[in-house]
Parts: structure tokens; C-alpha cells; sequence
């Protein structure tokens, strides 16, 4: 049976502007430290990961175990440094466990989480100056052609959307390769068609817990961090994507075509947040 104290001191808590924060600290005995993690992360489900008393929106984050008593005197003979360790049975050990806030999902307008596992959102600005042909331009107060010695210079909005999805058990490796470089084939992230492109995917994998209790295919969950770059020009009421080319004629932006190839392929960019098949699995 799983026996723990609450040490005096704790909880600690601490607000921010939309955020919260919070620290317990526990006196564990030293053989049951698996068995309180397990209690702290819930298993192999996320969605049972231990939350704050009071704050359905605020979770375990992350676990530390040391010695209660770190200084006390102890001489073991080791053998092996490979296999050997200071232990502490009969004594306890100090546990501190980290809460946050962590919403499931940060846009409304983004993909949907699968059950277990959260979304984060971050964006950063990157404009891109475009250099014009003047050869259809003219002078408004003239009506005169713009001579070919004036350079014309458009600043096209460009955003890099990141978009992690944490607590990933089965990433879906396939479709993050097949989508890379492609635009999306309908709005997103509240973007219009074909105005973000897919750059590709970075991968942490994240130790889950570490308790010989926990059962379930991997104790291990990857973090998957996607980058979709914004390009969006708008002319009046109309937006134009990686699909549309400045033609120095018209001096407007169309699309250029191969055939029935485009200049990018569209996906459903909402297929990378599901989770692979046990197929897809490598």
C-alpha cells in the first residue's frame, strides 16, 4: 500500500499574467518511489496524469526524487559501478512534483487533439520584401508608365505557425513525409487554401515515467514540433498563396501551372495530428 506525507511548506503557488504554477513536496518511503510516480502520471494514459486539488486545467509536469536526508553518513561497498547505487531502503526520499497549466488545445481554429495528448501554438513574424517589375505600373496623379529604372518593392506577410502536439505515442511518420512541402488544400490555423506550406517536423522523444508498474506499449511519448510557413498576399479583398507567381506583365499574381501539376501540392494538413496506424508504425 502507497504511504506519503505532505511536507509543511507546501504547496507553493505562483500566477502569472494567464498562467499558473505550483509546487507540492512529499516525504515518500524510499522503496515506493515507483509506485508514487505511477500515482503522480497515471500510467500509460495522459488523460489520468494527477492534477492540481481545485484545477482541472493545471497538471503534473514533473517529478524529482532525492534523499531526505542527503547528508547523512552512509559507506556502501560497490562492486560495479555499471550496476551498483546508493539506496536508501528503510529511509525516505523527498519527492517535489511541479504542476502547470496546460490547455489541451490553444486555438480554437486548430487541429483537434487526440484523447491523451495537448496542442501548444506559437508564431513568429518573418517578412518578405519582393522586388516588382514597374512595366505595368503607372503614376496616379500622371497616368505615366513607372520608368524601368524605379524599383518597386512589396512587403508580403510571412508567419511561421509552430504547432506542437505532446504526448504523442504513435507518431504518424508516414504522412509527416508525404505532407512535407505541400500547402494546405483548405483553411487552417485560420489560413486560407494553399496560403501556409508544411517545412517539415521536428521529433523529441520524452521518457514517460519510469516505474516497472506501468504497463502499456512504450514508456516512451514523443513531442512533435510542425512548422507551417504563412505566405499571404492580399490584393483587395482577395488573398493569393505559394500557388501565385508576380507575372511583371499584368502585375498581378497568378498561378502557374504544369500541365495539372502546381507550382505545390495540397494535403489535409489535419492528418498530422493523428496518431499511426499499428501498420504505419516502423
Amino acid at each position: 500500500m502507497l504511504t506519503f506525507q505532505e511536507l509543511g511548506g507546501s504547496p507553493t503557488e505562483e500566477y502569472t499574467l494567464g498562467t499558473f504554477s505550483a509546487k507540492r513536496r512529499f516525504l515518500v518511503p524510499w522503496e515506493q518511489r515507483s509506485e508514487f510516480a505511477l500515482a503522480v502520471f497515471g500510467g500509460t494514459k495522459s488523460k489520468d496524469r494527477l492534477t492540481y486539488p481545485g484545477r482541472k486545467d493545471v497538471y503534473a509536469s514533473t517529478l524529482h526524487f532525492e534523499p531526505f536526508d542527503p547528508d547523512a553518513i552512509c559507506v556502501r561497498e560497490m562492486a560495479d559501478l555499471k550496476k551498483d547505487a546508493v539506496h536508501y531502503n528503510g529511509s525516505f526520499a523527498r519527492a517535489t512534483v511541479n504542476y502547470h497549466t496546460i490547455d489541451s488545445q490553444e486555438r480554437g481554429d486548430g487541429p483537434l487533439n487526440e484523447e491523451g495528448t495537448s496542442i501548444t501554438y506559437r508564431m513568429v513574424v518573418e517578412p518578405e520584401e519582393v522586388e516588382l517589375s514597374p512595366t505595368a505600373w503607372r503614376w496616379n496623379d500622371t497616368n505615366q508608365s513607372v520608368s524601368g529604372n524605379v524599383v518597386l518593392r512589396k512587403s508580403v506577410p510571412a508567419t511561421i505557425h509552430y504547432v506542437t502536439w505532446s504526448n504523442v505515442v504513435d507518431p504518424p511518420w508516414e504522412a509527416i513525409q508525404a505532407r512535407q512541402g505541400t500547402v494546405n488544400n483548405a483553411s487552417f490555423l485560420g489560413c486560407p487554401a494553399e496560403t501556409l506550406l508544411f517545412q517539415g517536423a521536428e521529433a523529441n522523444k520524452l521518457y514517460r515515467r519510469g516505474s516497472e508498474l506501468d504497463e502499456g506499449p512504450s514508456s516512451f511519448v514523443w513531442a512533435i514540433k510542425y512548422a507551417f510557413r504563412e505566405k499571404a498576399v492580399k490584393v483587395g479583398v482577395v488573398v493569393h498563396g505559394w500557388n501565385h507567381v508576380y507575372r511583371p506583365e499584368t502585375g498581378q499574381w497568378i498561378p502557374v501551372v504544369n500541365g495539372p501539376a502546381k507550382l505545390y501540392d495540397s494535403s489535409d494538413f489535419n492528418t498530422l495530428f493523428h496518431a499511426a496506424l499499428p501498420d504505419d508504425v516502423p
